[in-house]
């Protein structure tokens, strides 16, 4: 998870102004100097032309200096601000998760239980797409299928309003990258999946993303599918992204496992 760059840019135009000045105050304060050598009615006036450009020459590097000391503290504060407001923000997206962790774990029966488990997924989704800095962000949960060759299979997104169709199926070139990439707990980070594709994916010209992180939703050793985050710019989701990304399918892992039947749950290996 990212925070847009804010203040970075050079004031490449600032940065010549000052600069000129000074060479135009020294400049200046050599030709006083040597015009005031003369004999003449100008004399006065050169003399002080020379004080003056020798103040202004010396009072500029001066006032850069302390410029710079006041924006590089405005920056830190700008800094500490978004530091906690970020914060603020992960509080409020996260908190309502690990709420409902403790709904789901102190369930009576289990109706009641699958009903909370399910009711997480959209939760952990609109955390996805909607903390990740980038440009039409969607996240997706992938679930396995019942059935025999096994299957990953689109079940819920979030975000861009593009519906996921792909189905990552054991036996082919895609599917096979995939169950390789839950069996070792991996992930998967595309920052141009049309220029670059990781071995085993290809791009979505239907849906149009050009960047995207998957990673494996895993509590212990049992895997229940995957959660992908992408977006529509190239590098609109980075390995920035991966930690938080993690956590987030970490989370959704704890909600599927509570109370969840062994059968047809894919085994980690170690």
């Amino acid at each position: 998870m990212r925070l847009p760059p804010k203040g970075n840019r050079r004031p490449v135009g600032r940065i010549y102004l000052t600069t000129g000045v000074s060479v135009a105050s020294v400049g200046l304060v050599a030709l006083a100097g040597a015009e005031a050598g003369d004999a003449g009615a100008l004399k006065p006036w050169w003399i002080g032309l020379s004080i003056i450009m020798s103040v202004v020459g010396a009072a500029v590097p001066g006032y850069e200096q302390i410029r710079k000391e006041r924006l590089r503290k405005e920056a830190e504060q700008a800094a500490i601000e978004a530091a906690v407001e970020m914060r603020v923000t992960m509080n409020d997206a996260l908190d309502p998760i690990v709420r409902q962790l403790g709904r789901i774990a102190t369930a009576t029966n289990r109706q009641e239980r699958g009903n909370l488990r399910e009711a997480t997924v959209p939760m952990i989704l609109d955390s996805a797409a909607h903390l990740i800095d980038a440009e039409r962000v969607r996240a997706c949960w992938f679930r396995f299928a019942p059935g025999k060759p096994r299957k990953l299979e689109p079940a819920q997104y979030a975000g861009r309003a593009d519906e996921p169709v792909t189905v990552f199926e054991e036996g082919t070139v895609e599917g096979d990258s995939v169950f390789a990439m839950i069996r070792h707990n991996q992930d998967v980070v595309s920052l141009d999946v049309e220029a670059d594709p990781p071995p085993g994916w290809r791009g979505s010209a239907q849906h149009g993303y050009r960047s995207f992180v998957a990673v494996p939703v895993v509590a212990g050793h049992r895997a229940f599918g995957i959660l992908t985050v992408d977006a529509i710019d190239v590098a609109g989701v980075t390995e920035a992204e991966v930690p938080f990304v993690r956590l987030l399918a970490g989370l959704l892992a704890d909600a599927l496992a509570y109370g969840a039947p062994d059968e047809g749950v894919f085994r980690v290996g170690r």
